[in-house]
């Protein structure tokens, strides 16, 4: 019986770690690290402040804008979106079975929206837990229950 490969995203908003599992008992192995840093620093946004408007031409004055979105919900859906592309390149090459994902909540959603196509189709499982920085060798230990299987 060919065992199941299950590629495994770790992400959260600054960096996310690629692993491949062989089938039970196998452990995880390492195959790629995306980091917010090899972004443009075009692509992220950053302001000191609000913006300002002028009510229109019969207001005298300035009022203070909210954005629409702050910019940490703006810079983590486009590391998401980084994300996603990466995913689709290590889908090819890992040629896995099923995908697994773990990521803060937030991110997961963002991570969640944005997921399409053959690893869409193949998400086994997700997690709501921020393991980035867990060592390689603690992970298999969160995904035992998915990878049991």
């Amino acid at each position: 019986m060919k065992p199941v490969r299950t590629l495994i995203v770790v992400a959260d908003e600054e960096a996310a770690r690629f692993l491949i599992n062989e089938g039970v008992g196998k452990g995880l192995q390492e195959i790629c690290v995306v980091s917010i840093s090899q972004l443009d620093e075009g692509t992220l946004e950053f302001a000191d402040r609000p913006g300002r408007s002028s009510a229109g031409s019969k207001v005298v004055g300035r009022h203070g804008m909210d954005p629409r979105t702050d910019l940490e919900e703006n810079n983590r859906a486009k590391f998401a979106s980084h994300v996603i592309e990466a995913l689709d390149q290590e889908w090819k090459a890992a040629k896995a079975d099923r995908l697994v994902v773990a990521a803060p909540p937030k991110m997961l959603g963002e991570l969640r929206s944005r997921l399409s196509g053959a690893p869409a189709a193949a998400l086994a499982g997700d997690l709501a837990k921020d393991l980035v920085n867990v060592p390689l060798n603690d992970l298999p230990g969160h995904f035992a229950d998915i990878l049991a299987v």
